[in-house]
């Protein structure tokens, strides 16, 4: 397929370099001349205009950090979405509210343009091994074609219902993250305090009863502190996003919602 990837930055490159690799042309938005220049050597076709990038497009990817940035780049007249053929379709990536995927749906659909929400769970890792999970809502028709894109770097890909969907399914999917981040970090503080130290802790629960990814984590990164340091950053964002959408629905989040603003690390948005 004509695949355009806006993004391609920490994980939108490899995603994009897996894609060269299946054999599909790809055109590759990037502001950064350097990284048009990788992209150009490894046999993509380059640019610095998004709406170049939308025109002749079966599918664009998009992986930006945060809302504010996927409206920007589908939205508007020089936006992806009024530059993309009829009946293409816009995937993203991106963490956000299913608000906003689905305001750029209203948007599309007045170009004829469909529109599928794409979250992931996993890393750089995960998209070189191709074993990145990913999520997609929308029409049936529109998640069987994107399937035959990310593919290239993905499984298992899951099809989980209508617009917005696969967003509220990763959004609950990383306040649960949170909240187990918190209580392993509050049972390293309590073994901590008796006596015994984080690598044994988790070596021996990751072996039993209460083993959970987390812990796993831990157990491979040497403390809930090291986990935090890597991951805050992306995780405030997300459960900002997360309190946000829970809050204006109305959704109580639980005990969910107090293990995640009761333990030791700061989740707050900054």
């Amino acid at each position: 397929m004509r695949v355009s990837f806006v993004g391609a930055g920490q994980i939108g490159g490899p995603m994009s370099e897996r894609l060269l690799a299946a054999g599909h042309d790809v055109t590759v938005y990037a502001r950064r001349a350097e990284v048009r220049e990788h992209f150009a050597a490894a046999g993509a076709t380059v640019t610095d205009s998004l709406s170049d990038a939308a025109l002749d497009a079966d599918i664009v990817m998009v992986a930006v950090y945060s809302d504010e940035q996927l409206a920007e780049v589908a939205l508007g007249h020089q936006g992806l979405v009024a530059n993309m053929p009829r009946e293409s379709i816009l995937a993203s990536h991106t963490t956000g509210s299913p608000a906003t995927i689905k305001r750029i749906a209203e948007a599309g659909a007045e170009h004829g343009v469909h529109v599928v929400d794409a979250p992931f769970s996993g890393g750089t890792d995960q998209i070189n091994n191709g074993t990145l999970t990913v999520m997609l809502g929308g029409a049936a028709g529109d998640v069987e074609r994107i399937g035959e894109v990310v593919r290239a770097y993905a499984d298992p890909i899951l099809p989980i219902g209508e617009l917005g969907s696969a967003l509220v399914v990763k959004l609950v999917n990383n306040a649960l993250f949170a909240a187990n981040i918190q209580l392993v970090a509050q049972a390293e503080r309590v073994a901590n305090e008796l006596g015994v130290d984080t690598p044994t802790l988790a070596s021996v629960i990751q072996q039993s009863s209460g083993a959970s990814y987390v812990m796993g984590l831990v157990t491979f990164m040497g403390s809930t502190n090291q986990l935090i340091d890597a991951a805050g950053h992306y995780m405030r964002k997300d459960i900002d996003v997360v309190r946000q959408v829970a809050d204006g629905l109305g959704v109580d989040l639980g005990v969910i919602g107090q293990a995640v603003d009761g333990g030791p690390a700061d989740f707050t948005a900054r």
